[in-house]
């Protein structure tokens, strides 16, 4: 580690320049780019962007994939003290209008077209009457469209080098990033977090993970919390990224096998895919130390599989964008029960406890909403009254989740969202009971469990299970294999075999949107269906 003249993340890229200009800062596909060349590149685009009349507290929105441009401009708004505001690629044009007009984004800078969606017809023709506020549209690729402006031009040598120009001071209480909430339920709200407290979590994060001379992969966009945070963990701890554009389990497992990858930040959602690959084997895995899970739930069964696969030490963290990203981690020196078990607990600088519905805290061993107080955002912008139901006058932040600890009465144990627990019959039921349950099934690849509404219980439980490839699997199995493991109140009344959960980017499952399908009915797209791979499998069984 070193250290900082002030908590600022310009001052990070500052310090890293001074200190390591030739050590390569990232290594994006099989591109290499040092401390000196980022820190070159992002102050030539942020004095061009000061022409632009882009200035400090300026919102600016970025509507890129994973690319070293994505990072060139981040660290240029830093320089500026413009607030960054990244946009999901996976956001419908209704969402991308939303979230522009709610930040106030003056500036958009985006790619021309990305899988189905093309970017210069949503921003320049659909919503363009929609955002009178919008000054500046700044285009990657070749769009056909006029009123943009190329992203190449950012890259030209400036007016006047930033260098010699008159900056606003940038102070570690400002405002960095305008990060928005996954809109799971309701709309998607804009989270203010300042340079100290993204510097100090990833900070204490990358100390807690022992990093000396390690080399960092993530597969996370960078327009999700946990892309942005495991970027700042490496580069606060002054080590060398590798990056890939998108997620695949095929150049993932061949990007950690070939390049000396000893610490990777991943998810959950990820893990499930990777190891029902048939060549996924622990050989590919020789150079990896330490594996990061965090952005879902991992339960103990999937955490346990991860660790026999890699043979290496598994770290389990919790974190909200409310609070930074990162609030609780296991250590490594933690035994493998703590590990696998719980998600640990706080980092420096950071408090917990397990409260009841009416804020009171609860006695160890029960379960209950976390709160936590801390490195907490500076509240949801231009929305006060969310502000106030979440953060009370006494610095608590009131998460949403469920958890209760450990039984050594230290370590925490997410159990869940509460809007997620079932209450079925009088009984409550937390899904992850039962999802773990199904996990040690053999057929099953993944499980989700969701309530929906019912006339006589209240709630009834509906499982929507994906089963392993090659697998045939009935509602009936997934109940017998239920039952006398679990409590039969807890056993589901419905089970869908379906193809594929809907994933947030952060690699939530979208239980909303399950028990939208609970009472509608499966997508097409979703449905299980016996499709050659699985009959070819199924005979070769037989």
């Amino acid at each position: 580690m070193i250290e900082y003249k002030q908590l600022t993340i310009d001052c990070v890229l500052d310090t890293l320049r001074e200190d390591y200009p030739d050590k390569a800062a990232v290594v994006f596909e099989h591109e290499s780019v040092t401390f000196a060349q980022l820190h070159r590149v992002s102050v030539t685009i942020a004095a061009n962007l000061l022409d632009m009349g882009v200035k400090k507290n300026d919102k600016v929105a970025v509507l890129l994939p994973n690319s070293l441009e994505y990072l060139y401009v981040y660290f240029a708004l830093f320089k500026i003290g413009a607030w960054i505001v990244p946009i999901s690629t996976r956001y419908e044009p209704d969402e991308i209008r939303r979230i522009l007009t709610d930040s106030d984004a003056e500036t958009v800078i985006y790619q021309d077209a990305l899988g189905i969606f093309n970017y210069d017809e949503i921003l320049l023709s659909e919503l363009k009457h929609a955002l009178p506020q919008m000054r500046n549209y700044i285009m990657l690729g070749e769009g056909t469209l006029t009123g943009s402006s190329p992203f190449a031009e950012l890259l030209k040598p400036a007016s006047v080098p930033l260098d010699e120009r008159i900056l606003e001071p940038i102070d570690p209480e400002d405002i960095a990033i305008l990060g928005y909430t996954s809109g799971t339920t309701g709309h998607p709200k804009g989270v203010m977090i300042s340079h100290r407290n993204l510097v100090e979590t990833s900070y204490y994060g990358g100390k807690l993970l022992d990093i000396q001379d390690d080399i960092g992969f993530s597969i996370a966009p960078l327009y999700a919390a946990q892309g942005f945070n495991a970027v700042l963990v490496y580069f606060v701890s002054c080590i060398t990224m590798k990056w890939i554009s998108n997620f695949n389990p095929n150049d993932i497992l061949s990007h950690v096998a070939k390049n000396g990858i000893n610490l990777f930040h991943t998810q959950p959602t990820m893990w499930s895919l990777i190891l029902a690959m048939p060549y996924c084997k622990p050989g590919l895995f020789k150079d990896l130390r330490k594996v990061v899970v965090s952005g879902s739930l991992c339960t103990p069964f999937l955490a346990n599989k991860i660790e026999e696969m890699t043979r290496c030490t598994l770290i389990n963290a919790y974190g909200i964008i409310e609070a930074t990203g990162l609030v609780t981690m296991t250590r490594l020196d933690d035994p493998p029960d703590v590990r696998l078990n719980t998600v640990g607990r706080p980092i420096d600088g950071f408090e917990v406890k397990i409260v009841d519905k009416e804020r009171k805290e609860l006695p160890k061993g029960e379960i209950g909403e976390l709160a936590i107080k801390g490195f907490l955002m500076k509240g949801y912008y231009k929305n006060e009254e969310k502000t106030r139901e979440v953060i009370d006058e006494d610095g608590w932040l009131y998460t949403g989740d469920l958890a209760c600890y450990y039984e050594d009465g230290v370590n925490l144990c997410i159990v869940g969202r509460i809007k997620d627990m079932v209450i079925r019959g009088g009984f409550n039921v937390y899904p992850v009971d039962i999802e773990e349950c199904v996990l040690n099934f053999d057929k099953v690849e993944d499980i989700s469990v969701v309530g929906q509404p019912d006339e006589i219980l209240g709630e009834s439980l509906t499982a929507f299970v994906i089963p392993k490839p090659g697998e045939l699997l009935s509602e009936g199995e997934i109940k017998a294999w239920c039952r006398g493991k679990i409590a039969n109140y807890k056993v589901p009344d419905r089970v869908h075999m379906v193809s594929q959960f809907p994933v947030l980017e952060s690699g939530k499952v979208q239980k909303n949107i399950l028990r939208e399908w609970a009472v509608e009915g499966i997508p097409a797209e979703s449905q299980f269906l016996l499709n050659d791979r699985i009959v070819k499998g199924m005979a070769g069984q037989l």
